[in-house]
C-alpha cells in the first residue's frame, strides 16, 4: 500500500513533464517550483518512513513500560549516525578534494557522491556500536587485574573492544582515501602539478608513473601551500601510520587474551619476554614512519631532501621493513629455538595464570565450586537402601521428554491445530510434598489449521492464543504404558499447585504471528463438544489502535488497508506484536545471549515462562576460547548467566532480574539503564522456587571443566587427566550425552535436592572418573558441585552401561526381535544418581515405536549399580520391579518360568494367553496393542507390591 503511494507520488509530479515529450519529443524547461518538489520528494519519503518505523517501536517498548530503554539506543544510534555521517563525510570530502585535485577523472560533483554514499553507509554500520558505547560509558572497576599489564579485567570487557572498533574505522576510511586517490591517479591522463596529459618515465607505464609522479617535491616549486595535494597526501599517511602504531599497541594488550603459545592461554613466557618487546619496536617504527612523512610535508628542507634524490626513500624504507618483519622473525625464532626445548619448566607460571583464568572466567572457581573426591560404594543395594532413599527413588525420572512429546501430541493435543513445543522438568508442590514433573505448553500453530479456514479474520482475530499445559509426573505409567497425567485438558483439569485460572496463552515458544484483540468479534477459546467456547482479552498486552497515526503506523507494518477497511477495529482494539517469547525478550536486550530452552511455569493466576540470559565475552585475559557444542559461545572465553527474564504468558509483560551482581558487564548495562532490571530478591516467590540451573552454561562449564579440572600444571600441560562428556545410545546411534536435571541426594548433604548433573568419562575411555552438580534449590541456586572418583578405582561409564546393556543375553533377544519388522527401540535418557551412602545407580528406560503409528510406549526400565569394578543390571516393566529384582527380592522375570515356579496356575494361564495374543498383535503389526499387552504381562508376572 505505502509502496504504490509512493510511486504514485513521483508520477503526479512528473506527468506534466512526461506528457510534454510525448507531444514534442523533448522535454520542457521545468519550473523551479516543480525541480524543488521533485527533489524534496525522495527525502520526504525516507523522512515519513523513519517517522513510521520509530513510532511502530515507540508503542511497543511504551506498551511494556521500556521507553527508556527505546530513548536511549535512538539517542545512542542518531548520535552515531549523524556524528560519523558529517565528520566522515567532511574528512573524507575536503580531503579527497585536495588530494585528487588534478587527477580526478570525473566531475568534481562525482566525488561528492562517492564522499556522500561512503559516509552514509559507514554511518549506518556504525550505528551497531550503541551497544559497544553504552558498554564503554558505563564501565566500572571489577576489583581483578590481569597479571601483565595490570589492567582490571573491565578495560578488556568493556572498553578494548570500542577502542579497536574505533582504530579499526579509522584505518578503513584512510585505506578507502588512499585506494579513491590512487584509482584517480590510475585513470587519469595526468598528475598533480602538470599538465594533464602523457607522463612516462623510463621503464614505467603511464599510469604508474602519474602515480608516483604524483607524491614527488618538484624543486623550485617554492613552500608548500597549505591545500597542496602532495602535502595533504603525506599528512594523511602519516596519519595512517598512526593509526597502525594505535592497532598494534591494542594487539599488545591482547596478548593476554590470546598470546601465541599452544599449550596456554594468554600471554606466555615468549610472549611476555619476546613478543612485547616487539610489539614495541613495531610501534616505535610506525611513529617514527609517521614524523618522517609529517616532516616531509610540512618541512621544506625535508621534502626537497628527499625529492632531489627519491632513492633516498630506501633507506628509512628498508629500516622499517626490516624491523617489521624482524620483530616477527625473532620472536618466532627464539620460541622454537629457546623456549620449545624448556616449555614445560619456562611456562610453569604462564600455565597457571591460564588455568586461574579460565577457572575464573567460566565461574569455575572460588564458593561457587565445591570440589570433593567421592568413593564410590562397594555394598549392593538393599530392601533399607532403598526406603532411605525413597525421596529420591520417588522422581527417578523414567520419561525421556523425546519419547514423551509424540505420545503428549496424540494423548492431550485434543484438536490438530494444537502443539506442543518442547518439554520442561521442573518440580512442584503436589499434594503436599515437592515432585518433579514435566510440563510443556499446549500452544495454537495456525499453520495447522485447515486450508479453507486460514483466512484472514481467522489468523488475525479468531485465532489468538493457546490453551493450558499438560504436566506429567517423571516416574509414573498407567496400565497401557502411557504416562500419568497431573494437569490435562481443556478446560484444565489440574492437582493443586498445578493449576492456573487463566489458562490462555498468548506469549509463547511456538507463537509468532500478530495478533488483533478487544475487536468485535470473539477470540476462540477452546474447543467444547460440537461447539466451541469463546472469549475476550482481559490483560494488559497490545499496543492500542487508537487514533489515525497509530492506525497509519501498524498498516504500514502489518495488514495494510485492511485496518482501514475492516468493521472489526474499536478505539480500544490493540494488536499484540512480538510474541515469540525470546524474540520479545532479544529486542528489549540484544546485549544478552538467551538459553535455547525458556520453560513455562504454572504461577497460581496464569503461566509466566522463565528464559536464561547470558552476558559473554571474547575479551576475557588469560582465559581459553570455547569451543564445544554449544555453538552460540564458540569463540567466547567469558560467560555468565547473569539474569533471567520473566515473560508474563497472558499480558506479554518482560521482567529481567539480575542473579549476578559480580558481573562487570551486566553491571555496565545496569548503571546505564537504570530501572530496566531488577534485583533476583525481587523475584516473587511463586516464581523463585522454579528458578533452574540453565542447560547452556551448564553444559559449557562443563566442557571446560574436562581440561581444566586439572590445576597442576605439570598434568595439565601433558593433559594427562582429561576428562570429557561421555556418550551414550539414542535410537539407533551414538549421541554426546545431555545434562538432565533430577532429584538427588549427594554426598555429606542431608536431604535430596533439585539439581542439573551429567556424568564425565575418563578421555578415550569408556570409564567414569565422576559428575558435575548444577544446584536449583533455595539459597545453593548457582552453585556448582564436582565429585571425582579415587584413582584407580574403575567406575562403568555411560558407554560401557550401553554396551553391557546390548550384550547382556537377558536383553539382547529382546531388543533385536522389537527392533524390526515395522517397530523400533527407543532408548531413553541413561540417568546416573548418586545415593545416600555413596551408592551410584543407573537407569535407562526402553520404549518401542511403531512405524505407523510413531508413539513411543514404554516397554522396560533398565536399572543398575555401579560398582568399583563391577556393576549389577536388571530390567523390568516397571521401576518397582526392577528395584526389586536388584535387591533380589523378587523372583527373576518368568520369561523360564514354568508350572509351579511360583505362580498360581490361574495367573500362569492367563500370562500363557496373553503372550499368545502378544504375539498374534505382534505378527499382524498392531504394535500399539503388543505394547499395552507387553505391560499387561508384566503385571502379571510381577511380585507382590512391597
Amino acid at each position: 500500500m505505502f509502496t504504490i503511494g509512493y510511486v504514485l507520488a513521483i508520477v503526479v509530479v512528473l506527468i506534466p513533464m512526461i506528457l510534454s515529450y510525448a507531444s514534442t519529443g523533448r522535454f520542457p524547461a521545468v519550473p523551479l517550483r516543480r525541480v524543488i518538489l521533485l527533489a524534496a520528494i525522495v527525502p520526504g519519503i525516507v523522512c515519513f518512513e523513519a517517522a513510521l518505523r520509530i513510532s511502530l517501536e515507540y508503542y511497543w517498548f511504551s506498551e511494556l513500560g521500556k521507553t527508556q530503554r527505546f530513548v536511549l539506543a535512538l539517542e545512542y544510534r542518531t548520535a552515531i549516525f549523524f556524528t560519523v555521517a558529517i565528520l566522515v563525510g567532511w574528512f573524507v570530502g575536503s580531503n579527497l578534494r585536495v588530494m585528487c585535485r588534478s587527477v580526478w577523472p570525473f566531475t568534481p560533483a562525482a566525488l561528492w557522491l562517492v564522499t556522500l554514499v561512503f559516509s552514509i553507509v559507514l554511518a549506518t554500520i556504525a550505528m551497531s556500536l550503541w551497544i559497544p558505547l553504552m558498554a564503554y560509558l558505563g564501565a566500572g572497576a571489577s576489583g581483578v587485574a590481569d597479571p601483565v599489564f595490570g589492567k582490571d579485567v573491565s578495560f578488556y570487557l568493556l572498553e578494548m573492544p570500542l577502542y579497536q572498533d574505533v582504530v579499526g574505522g579509522v584505518i578503513f576510511i584512510l585505506l578507502f582515501m588512499f585506494a579513491v586517490w590512487g584509482a584517480a591517479n590510475l585513470l587519469s591522463g595526468g598528475s598533480q602539478g602538470t599538465t594533464v596529459g602523457v607522463v612516462m618515465r623510463q621503464g614505467v607505464s603511464t599510469p604508474l608513473a602519474n602515480l608516483l609522479q604524483s607524491t614527488n617535491w618538484t624543486p623550485g616549486a617554492g613552500p608548500l601551500a597549505a591545500s597542496s595535494p602532495r602535502r595533504r597526501t603525506m599528512l594523511l599517511a602519516a596519519l595512517l601510520c598512526v593509526a597502525l602504531a594505535l592497532s598494534r599497541m591494542l594487539e599488545r594488550y591482547h596478548l593476554v587474551i590470546d598470546g601465541h603459545s599452544k599449550v596456554l592461554a594468554g600471554a606466555s613466557y615468549g610472549d611476555i619476554h619476546f613478543w612485547i618487546p616487539a610489539y614495541d619496536l613495531t610501534i616505535v617504527a610506525w611513529l617514527a614512519l609517521a614524523c618522517l612523512l609529517l616532516a616531509n610535508s610540512v618541512v621544506p628542507r625535508v621534502a626537497h631532501w628527499f625529492a632531489e634524490q627519491p632513492a633516498r626513500w630506501l633507506v628509512p624504507c628498508g629500516l622499517f621493513v626490516l624491523v617489521y618483519f624482524g620483530a616477527y622473525a625473532v620472536p618466532a625464532a627464539l620460541e622454537e629455538i629457546y623456549v620449545g626445548p624448556n616449555q614445560i619448566t619456562l611456562e610453569q607460571r604462564y600455565l597457571l595464570r591460564g588455568i586461574a583464568g579460565t577457572r575464573r572466567a567460566y565461574n569455575l572457581d572460588g564458593p561457587v565450586l565445591d570440589e570433593r573426591e567421592v568413593g564410590v560404594s562397594a555394598d549392593p543395594l538393599t530392601a533399607a537402601d532403598l526406603k532411605a532413599n525413597a525421596a529420591t527413588l520417588r522422581d527417578f525420572r523414567i520419561w525421556d521428554w523425546r519419547a514423551l512429546e509424540p505420545q503428549l501430541q496424540q494423548i492431550q493435543g485434543l484438536r490438530p491445530y494444537y502443539r506442543f513445543s518442547g518439554v520442561d522438568i521442573d518440580r512442584y508442590v503436589v499434594d503436599g510434598s515437592e515432585r518433579q514433573v514435566m510440563i510443556t505448553a499446549r500452544e495454537l500453530d495456525v499453520d495447522r489449521l485447515p486450508e479453507p479456514a486460514k483466512v484472514w479474520v481467522n489468523l488475525a482475530l479468531k485465532y489468538t492464543h493457546g490453551y493450558g499445559a499438560v504436566v506429567v509426573p517423571v516416574n509414573e505409567i498407567d496400565a497401557r504404558g502411557n504416562p500419568v497425567l497431573w494437569a490435562r485438558d481443556i478446560p484444565i483439569r489440574a492437582k493443586d499447585g498445578l493449576a492456573v485460572t487463566h489458562g490462555q496463552i498468548y506469549f509463547g515458544e511456538a507463537t509468532g504471528e500478530r495478533v488483533y484483540v478487544h475487536t468485535t468479534e470473539k477470540e476462540f477459546d477452546f474447543p467444547q463438544g460440537q461447539a466451541n467456547v469463546e472469549t475476550t482479552y482481559t490483560g494488559d498486552g497490545g499496543i492500542e489502535i487508537s487514533n489515525l497515526w497509530r492506525r497509519i503506523v501498524i498498516a504500514h507494518q502489518v495488514d495494510g488497508l485492511r485496518l482501514f477497511i475492516s468493521q472489526y477495529f474499536t478505539p480500544e482494539s490493540r494488536i499484540l506484536l512480538r510474541r515469540n517469547i525470546v524474540e520479545r525478550a532479544y529486542t528489549l536486550a540484544p546485549f544478552l545471549t538467551f538459553d535455547h530452552d525458556p520453560y513455562i511455569v504454572a504461577d497460581g493466576d496464569h503461566y509466566s515462562y522463565i528464559l536464561d540470559a547470558y552476558t559473554s565475552s571474547d575479551s576475557y585475559p588469560y582465559s581459553q576460547a570455547y569451543d564445544g557444542s554449544v555453538r552460540v559461545f564458540g569463540g567466547q572465553n567469558y560467560l555468565r548467566n547473569s539474569v533471567k527474564a520473566v515473560i508474563d504468558a497472558y499480558n506479554g509483560s518482560v521482567t529481567f532480574y539480575i542473579f549476578d551482581s559480580n558481573d562487570p558487564i551486566i553491571t555496565a548495562y545496569r548503571r546505564m539503564l537504570p530501572g530496566f532490571f531488577k534485583d533476583a530478591a525481587e523475584m516473587p516467590a511463586n516464581l523463585r522456587r522454579h528458578v533452574r540451573y540453565p542447560e547452556d552454561i551448564f553444559t559449557v562449564q562443563a566442557e571446560m571443566y574436562g581440561t581444566y579440572h586439572m590445576t597442576n600444571p605439570t598434568t595439565f600441560y601433558n593433559r594427562e587427566d582429561r576428562w570429557e562428556v561421555p556418550r551414550e545410545l539414542f535410537r539407533d546411534r551414538e549421541i554426546e550425552m545431555l545434562p538432565y536435571y533430577a532429584t538427588s541426594q549427594l554426598p555429606a548433604v542431608s536431604t535430596p535436592e533439585f539439581m542439573l548433573m551429567l556424568p564425565m568419562a575418563v578421555a578415550g575411555k569408556n570409564q567414569m572418573a565422576g559428575w558435575l552438580a548444577g544446584l536449583c534449590d533455595g539459597e545453593n541456586y548457582g552453585k556448582l558441585m564436582a565429585f571425582r572418583f579415587p584413582k584407580g578405582t574403575f567406575i562403568d561409564g555411560p558407554a560401557q552401561i550401553e554396551a553391557r546393556i546390548n550384550a547382556d543375553s537377558r536383553f539382547s533377544g529382546d531388543l533385536t526381535l522389537w527392533d524390526q519388522h515395522g517397530s523400533h527401540v527407543i532408548r531413553g535418557n541413561l540417568i546416573v544418581l548418586p545415593l545416600g551412602g555413596n551408592q551410584l545407580i543407573a537407569l535407562e528406560p526402553v520404549y518401542i515405536e511403531a512405524e505407523q503409528t510413531r508413539i513411543p510406549v514404554l516397554a522396560r526400565v533398565v536399572l543398575g549399580q555401579l560398582l568399583p569394578d563391577n556393576r549389577r543390571i536388571e530390567w523390568a516393566p516397571t521401576l518397582t520391579d526392577a528395584e526389586d529384582l536388584l535387591v533380589g527380592t523378587s523372583l527373576q522375570p518368568a520369561a523360564a518360568l514354568q508350572p509351579g515356579s511360583g505362580l498360581s496356575p490361574d495367573t500362569f494361564a492367563q500370562a500363557r494367553d496373553v503372550f499368545e495374543e502378544m504375539k498374534r498383535q505382534y505378527a499382524s503389526g498392531n504394535f500399539a496393542r503388543y505394547g499395552e499387552l507387553l505391560q499387561e504381562l508384566g503385571k502379571l508376572l510381577a511380585p507382590p507390591q512391597r
